[in-house]
Parts: C-alpha cells; structure tokens; sequence
C-alpha cells in the first residue's frame, strides 16, 4: 500500500515537474491548468493515503496546499476572461463600454498574477518539489518482505468512503443558491476520481467509471465556474462604483476627472450580470436533472460494484480482521 501510493504521487509529481518547466519557458497558455491539476492530482493522493504515508511532514502538506492556492487568482481571471470571449458577439452598443472596460480590467490582473506566480510559485515548487521526492522515493523503492496491507483492498475501501461522502454533499444541495454545497460536491467527485485514474490500465471497468466522473466534473466545473464570474462581476462593479465616487469628488473640488468612463460602464456590468444568472439557472438545471434528488443513488450504484471488482476475491476471515481501515 505504502509504496504504491508513493509511486503514484510520484508520478503526478513527473507532470508538475513537466508542467513547472513550461510555465518557467512562457507562452504555453495550457501550463498554468496543467500545473494546477498535477499539484491536485498529488495533494489528492497524499490525502487519500495519509494513514500510510506518515512520514511525509506535516509542513511539507502545508506548503504544497499553500502553492496551489496560490495560483487561484490567475485560474479565477482566466475562467472569466473565457467566458467573456465566449459572450463577445452579444454585447451591442452602448453595452459595450462595459465589456471592454471588465477586459482591460482582467487582462491588468491576468499579468499581474501571471508575473507573481512566475515570482514566487515556480521559485517556490523546486525546492519543494526536492524535499517531497527525498521523502517519496525511499518508500517507492523500498524492499519489503514483511506483510503489508494491499493497495487494491485499501483503494477499494476508498472508494466507497469518498462515494459515500459524495452521497452527502448532493444530499446537501438543494437549489443553485446552494453554492458551498456544490463546490463540496465537485471536489469530493475529483478525489474519486482521482482515486480510480490509476487503476484505468489494469482494469477495462475502470474506463467507464472515469469517464462517468469526467462528466460528473464538467458539468458541475462550469456551474462552479458561474459562481466565480459572479464573484467577478460583483467586484467590477465595486471597482466601477468606487471609481464613480472618485470622480464626483475630485468634480467637487475643481479637479479634472475622466470618470465618464467609468459611469458608462455600469450598464453593461448589469447586462453581463444578467446573461449571467440565466446562464447560471441553465448550467444548474443539467446539475440538477442527472445527479439530484433520487438521480444521486442511481449515480453512486456502479462505484459500490466498482469497488468490489477492485478488491477481488474475498479474503479469509482471519486475513479479513488483520486487515487495517483507512481513517477518514
């Protein structure tokens, strides 16, 4: 179990790598996201079998938690800014003040988070990345010769826990507004799947259940992704607000002031806005018709099965007490 897990966070820890080099060299648009997902993919691990991987410090967890987070800004912006290409064509005038204004906006924070993470979290993830290899290899590699609990059995017992708490969280949801909820969801459907990935080239079943998840991911990924471009907006039109303020003052004073740009922008923040709480109602509405309700259960069913099938033949009862339970 301990070494297989260690082999398996190696290997995302192989892609961050990859990743961290790409970002390093620039203009690969696709870096940013591939370095963020092999970060999680090993976070994921690293979490799911801590029981047995004790010997990987604490602070160690802390810091590799800390420079994922950290590249949350530039993913947020890049979800809007997405979005935002997508709805170009839709805007007409006068609407579209405020959609150039809300580009320029992000485009300023996109670099500015852009620079930071090339700043700090490339310079960051070498030396941990050191650090968390020194910790992973010995055990990879290890010789053992004494009993050892099974990858395969523990792994399925996994499985059932996370689809179980999965089971909880959209026990929880109970309309859109219910956002905490379906963020929950989503993230406890990546650790599933996360737990499943490296099983795909050992076992054929274990492709459909993948690519079930995958779907699960997408479809509740963009109604996550509503939720930050709500966020989005809100603050532009704080920004905006704050700039309308500015300008009433300095006006006051005998200042100059371009302000009117600012004021012509808050009509179309409330247009964006608006396309997008329908758009929002539409991407919960597909969330809602596979996965809610009695729809949850019939979701889950094949990860009980699944499970089974990982595990194997039943052991005897004796090996069946031996056998230690991962804590949660």
């Amino acid at each position: 179990m301990e070494q297989a897990a260690c082999r398996i966070a190696l290997t995302h820890l192989d892609a961050a790598h990859v990743a961290h080099a790409r970002l390093k060299e620039g203009g690969d648009t696709e870096a940013l996201h591939d370095f963020r997902v092999a970060l999680r993919r090993t976070r994921s691990v690293l979490r799911a079998y801590r029981p047995w991987l004790g010997r990987i410090p604490r602070k160690l967890r802390r810091h590799l938690r800390a420079l994922a987070r950290a590249t949350n800004v530039a993913r947020d912006t890049e979800v809007m800014m997405d979005w935002l290409r997508v709805e170009r064509r839709k805007i007409r005038n006068p609407h579209r003040v405020g959609f150039v204004w809300l580009q320029a906006l992000l485009g300023k924070r996109y670099e500015a988070s852009c620079a930071e993470i090339t700043r700090e979290v490339l310079k960051e993830f070498s030396g941990m990345e050191d650090r968390l290899r020194a910790s992973l290899t010995p055990i990879a590699n290890a010789d053992r010769e004494a009993p050892a609990p099974s990858y395969a059995v523990t792994t399925a017992d996994l499985i059932r826990q996370h689809a179980a708490e999965l089971a909880e969280h959209l026990e929880d949801i109970d309309s859109v507004d219910d956002a905490g909820a379906i963020h929950a969801a989503r993230i406890r459907g990546k650790r599933l799947r996360y737990l499943i990935e490296p099983l795909a080239n050992e076992l054929p079943a274990a492709e459909k259940i993948i690519a079930r998840m995958k779907q699960f991911q997408d479809r509740f990924g963009v109604l996550c992704d509503a939720f930050v471009q709500v966020r989005e907006i809100a603050s532009a039109v704080e920004t905006a607000g704050a700039g309308i303020a500015r300008d009433r003052m300095e006006r006051a004073l005998g200042m100059a002031s371009a302000g009117a740009l600012t004021r012509d922008v808050l009509p179309g923040l409330i247009v964006l806005a608006r396309r997008l709480r329908i758009e929002t109602g539409r991407r919960y509405a597909v969330v809602e018709r596979h996965y809610l309700g009695n729809r949850a259960r019939r979701f889950l069913d094949p990860f009980e099965s699944f499970a089974d099938i990982v595990a194997g033949p039943e052991p005897s009862p004796g090996a069946a007490a031996a056998r230690p339970r991962p804590g949660r």
